[in-house]
């Protein structure tokens, strides 16, 4: 049996990581400590997005830098073997082991960027694209919690505001009037009705749903309301385009002006790709994506990706995030062993 090859302090890299803090669009700290670790010159840095490795690599591995607001939970900690603290499991245990996978050599191109944790339309992957440094690249491999199983495609995901009008009125004589509030609860009786849909592909089943996540109306206790409206959160299944997610959105609720706020593209399962295939070898459990990661970005580039990394999935955005070091070592002797066979098939 070959003996397993000791890997690199993780858990204290990944800490490392976490001390600094780095929540949506307040990364340049973070950024600036990544510039310090990785090997040699940059292949790109915009300070949003920075690339680094061999260029001529068929795989990106890929990982976002920022967190979510912290909840009391920083500095980090290590204790009951895990890594305590924000961003721990979602994503900085795999940006730590990108990190050493680099560090000690590995042919890979490695991508760190900013701004995941919020809307699309703020990501600063496009300008990277436009560049056509990654215009080769065979496949993709985005770092996010997965439990160190393959997690293949992922759910789109659309944030749309619905509208409701009525004609304002004095509460004592609301029979002058229309109730907004009372017209928007009427338009989402088909919603609140609606059950999961499972969209099989490949073998695995994503699940569309959609939920309503804030309601507004009313400008006070005598007034009937002219104008309620509520945000709709839609997941949709690889295969449902965008324009088809807004147009089902909009059979949904017929009754409201409805707008959308942000609309995040569905991608595929790509398990049919030959290196797909190659780490399927080495992961074989895989199971659907029920979230939006940013596979969908490089699949609109035309770039096979998978997600795979050593976060802990029901840890993610918790005050309690955490990562287990047995998932940070078991994840970069994975990627270890698939890069290695990458290059001698090439």
């Amino acid at each position: 049996m070959t003996p397993t090859v000791p890997t690199p302090d993780l858990a204290a890299r990944t800490l490392q990581l976490v001390d600094v803090p780095s929540e949506s669009r307040h990364e340049a700290a973070a950024m600036e400590l990544l510039r310090e670790l990785v090997p040699g010159e940059p292949l790109y840095d915009d300070g949003e997005v920075l690339l680094w490795g061999d260029a001529t690599a068929p795989v990106v591995l890929a990982g976002h830098l920022d967190t979510v607001p912290a909840q009391g939970n920083l500095p980090g900690r290590i204790a009951d073997g895990a890594v305590h603290g924000l961003g721990a499991s979602d994503m900085k245990g795999g940006v730590a082991v990108m990190l050493e996978l680099s560090r000690a050599g590995l042919p890979a191109r490695y991508l760190v960027f900013t701004r995941e944790e919020v809307a699309v339309d703020e990501s600063p992957l496009p300008a990277l694209f436009a560049t056509g440094l990654l215009a080769d690249a065979a496949l993709a491999v985005v770092l996010e919690p997965t439990d160190c199983i393959l997690h293949a495609g992922c759910l789109g995901n659309l944030q749309a505001r619905v509208t409701f009008h009525g004609e304002s009125a004095h509460s004592a004589r609301p029979w002058t009037g229309v109730n907004a509030i009372h017209e928007l609860v009427r338009g989402l009786e088909p919603l609140v009705e609606l059950e999961p849909v499972d969209v099989r592909l490949d073998g695995l089943v994503y699940r569309e749903v959609v939920s309503a996540v804030r309601v507004e109306g009313g400008i006070a206790a005598n007034v009937v309301p002219a104008e309620a409206s509520v945000e709709l959160n839609f997941r949709y299944a690889p295969g449902r385009s965008r324009e088809e997610a807004e147009a089902r959105l909009r059979e949904l609720v017929p009754g409201g002006e409805l707008t959308v706020l942000h609309n995040a593209p569905s991608a595929p399962p790509a398990l049919g790709n030959p290196l797909a295939e190659r780490l399927r070898a080495l992961v074989p459990e895989v199971a659907p994506k029920q979230a939006w990661t940013p596979v969908a970005q490089f699949a609109e580039q035309g770039i096979d990706a998978i997600n795979y990394g050593p976060g802990a999935t029901a840890y993610a955005h918790r005050r309690d995030e955490q990562v287990p070091i047995a998932s940070l070592e078991r994840c970069y002797e994975t990627l270890e062993r698939f890069l290695r066979a990458s290059v001698s098939a090439a």
